[in-house]
């Protein structure tokens, strides 16, 4: 199977624009693949909004989002993109998280920076963890992964907590 590293990869050395659209649910990840496209995302907001009616503010974790995550994979064998907010605790939860979802055959994994309880990109009342945390969750994470092609991804707020 193609990883989403590959499909990164040939995306830039064909200079072309990557589309990844988002799967809420089993279906809308089938229908992506019906479509055409290479890959999808799962994201947080929409995975927790879709199948437990609740905001991304840190109601569910690992345990639930994995079970929507599964759940979307099994309907679609495109190589997924997973957010897994931030990683639901500190270093080791993180190789934690990542080792889960290898398992589960994600292909890429975003960890953001948030401090806890981690609040939606979009939602305001965000705060981030100290650099060096961020940092450190991001290389361990990475350091301990189980396949060398699973691509981590690191996202910061810093600007959206620096601008309120």
């Amino acid at each position: 199977m193609t990883s989403f590293r590959q499909i990164i990869n040939k995306a830039v050395q064909e200079k072309r624009i990557l589309v990844v659209p988002g799967a809420h649910d089993a279906l809308t990840a089938r229908l992506i693949q019906r479509i055409g496209f290479e890959t999808y995302f799962i994201g947080g907001f929409s995975a927790v909004g879709a199948r437990y009616g609740v905001p991304d503010v840190g109601l569910k974790s690992l345990g639930e989002i994995s079970a929507v995550v599964r759940d979307i994979m099994a309907a679609c064998d495109l190589p997924v993109f997973v957010d897994a907010d931030d990683g639901y605790g500190d270093v080791k939860n993180v190789v934690h998280t990542v080792h889960a979802y290898e398992r589960m055959g994600v292909s890429a994994i975003h960890i953001e920076d948030q401090l806890w309880p981690k609040r939606c990109g979009h939602m305001a009342g965000k705060k981030v963890v100290q650099v060096e945390l961020a940092e450190a969750k991001i290389r361990g994470g990475t350091a301990e992964r189980l396949n060398p092609e699973t691509w981590n991804l690191a996202c910061t707020h810093a600007g959206a907590v620096s601008a309120m």
